[in-house]
């Protein structure tokens, strides 16, 4: 089972180029259904322990925290969309499963913003 999925409103060749760098997914591929509601999505993220990775807005709010998954809300243009996913990834405070489990995250090209399980406050995270 992957551990990523993307929302299916990410392009294709997006896709493809993260799906050869990360266990990933795409709704409507290999998860879910085209046309799903974000509710449905998030249903269907419960007991996964995966990470949605969306440009969706919707997704970044906090009632939406989940000990069983990870939603990722990317504040980017589409073009800085791959990038940004790969950066993410790769911080330390993000680089493992464990590591997510739990969050609403907003990555922007300046820093990350996070809604952890059990905290009512965000925390900004810098890049390193």
């Amino acid at each position: 089972m992957s551990q990523h999925v993307l929302d299916e409103n990410v392009h294709d060749p997006y896709y493809r180029t993260l799906r050869r760098r990360f266990s990933m997914v795409k709704v409507g591929d290999g998860f879910g259904h085209k046309s799903m509601s974000d509710e449905n999505i998030r249903s269907e993220l419960h007991g996964s322990k995966r990470t949605f990775h969306t440009q969706d807005w919707d997704f970044y709010k906090p009632r939406h925290r989940h000990p069983m998954y990870c939603l990722v809300f990317y504040d980017v243009e589409a073009k800085d969309f791959v990038s940004c996913v790969q950066r993410f990834l790769r911080h330390p405070r993000f680089s493992s499963r464990a590591k997510r489990m739990g969050k609403v995250v907003c990555v922007t090209k300046l820093h990350i913003e996070v809604w952890e399980l059990h905290s009512e406050n965000r925390e900004t995270v810098e890049w390193n």
